[in-house]
């Protein structure tokens, strides 16, 4: 049986702009980002305790890098 520990997403933005996420099962994630321009790094992500809370974090990601929110607010996340 097959039982991953990790799943990752590479999000690509205007300007060369990338959001690298990682998300491991024991609730933590390694984010990395460059906004195109002159910023760059890591941004801290732990204590990820449900998939709606990722997905709110997520957001907030996205919403630094790329200047807008990944999240249309569905019932889902």
């Amino acid at each position: 049986m097959n039982d991953p520990d990790s799943v990752g997403v590479l999000i690509s933005g205007p300007a060369e702009a990338e959001l690298s996420v990682v998300l491991f099962r024991g609730g933590w994630a390694d984010v990395d980002y460059f906004d195109g321009m002159d910023d760059g790094g890591a941004l801290p992500a732990s204590g990820i305790a449900s998939a709606r809370e990722f997905g709110v974090r997520l957001d907030g990601w996205v919403a630094r890098v790329f200047g807008q929110s990944s999240y249309s607010g569905g019932p889902n996340l």
